[in-house]
């Protein structure tokens, strides 16, 4: 019996959302890899090299563009300058 290709679309709105969605996303591509080699205690390297899948990501940082930007103007307006930036 042949098996139906799943479809799946996450929708994340915060950081910590989008993280845990990407997470979930490698498990699921994992759990599907590990099918291939049934009894191998792990996934070879030349399993996810040659295995194809299909994955489209949008990604939309405009929300934290803006609060990034908000963030530099309050602190230039209460004199702090910009924070800087993380390494």
């Amino acid at each position: 019996m042949a098996l139906q290709p799943p479809q799946y679309e996450w929708t994340a709105e915060t950081g910590q959302e989008a993280e845990t969605s990407l997470e979930g996303v490698r498990n699921l591509i994992d759990a599907h890899l590990k099918t291939l080699l049934p009894g191998d205690a792990y996934i070879r390297g030349e399993t996810r090299r040659s295995t194809r899948v299909k994955l489209r990501v949008s990604l939309d940082l405009g929300p934290v563009i803006e609060a990034i930007n908000g963030s530099r103007q309050l602190r230039e307006q209460c004199g702090l300058g910009v924070a800087p930036a993380d390494s």
